[in-house]
């Protein structure tokens, strides 16, 4: 069995904030496959293929909880965390294997159950205000309209779970490699390309 976590807050007052990305995110993807969440006690869950998706029923900092739980109570032979990344322009998107918690507290709490080299990465952006600090800022709920620029990306994000549920990880970041490569014109689908980097 194959895990994706996504990372976000429980609460329903932080349900459309930036910080809650990655509750969104698989939201619309079992939405697409009409799947309903069943309940434990530390997180809402589904099967759907060869995966199990959860949403911690935590706050963001306690995410580390879930994991631990889910890993006990299934047999899991990789774990895919989706979650907002302030390092990143809004709706950029990366995918990766490992890697630092670049500030994130969700992710500093999986790390206290799993090392990072254990963790799969889908990041989406959600960009830095100038005026405003950042752990009040991924606190937010999104602007009017701005949650709707990233139905593309989204809808990108689904296609890559939808691989990873039938045929795991390295065939998600090969797809992912080959729309990298045929990507071209950004700005009309409302997706930016990632800059690869080197310490990233």
């Amino acid at each position: 069995m194959r895990l994706i976590l996504a990372l976000g807050n429980h609460p329903l007052r932080y349900q459309n904030t930036r910080h809650n990305l990655g509750f969104i995110c698989l939201d619309r993807w079992a939405e697409s496959h009409q799947l309903g969440y069943s309940r434990a006690d530390e997180y809402d869950y589904l099967i759907f293929k060869q995966v199990v998706a959860i949403k911690p029923r935590t706050y963001m900092n306690l995410s580390g909880k879930a994991l631990k739980a889910a890993l006990l109570r299934w047999k899991i032979s990789e774990s895919l965390i989706i979650h907002d990344d302030i390092e990143l322009e809004a709706t950029q998107l990366r995918i990766r294997h490992g890697g630092g918690d670049g500030g994130h507290n969700g992710l500093k709490s999986l790390f206290e159950v799993l090392p990072p080299s254990e963790l799969k990465r889908i990041r989406i952006g959600i960009g830095r205000s100038a005026l405003i600090p950042a752990h009040e800022y991924v606190l937010q709920e999104f602007n009017e309209g701005e949650l709707a620029q990233y139905d593309n990306c989204l809808k990108l994000v689904s296609g890559f779970l939808d691989t990873y549920a039938t045929s795991g990880f390295n065939q998600m970041l090969n797809d992912y490699s080959k729309w990298k490569k045929s990507y071209s014109d950004k700005e009309s689908i409302g997706i930016k390309s990632p800059k690869e980097e080197l310490n990233d």
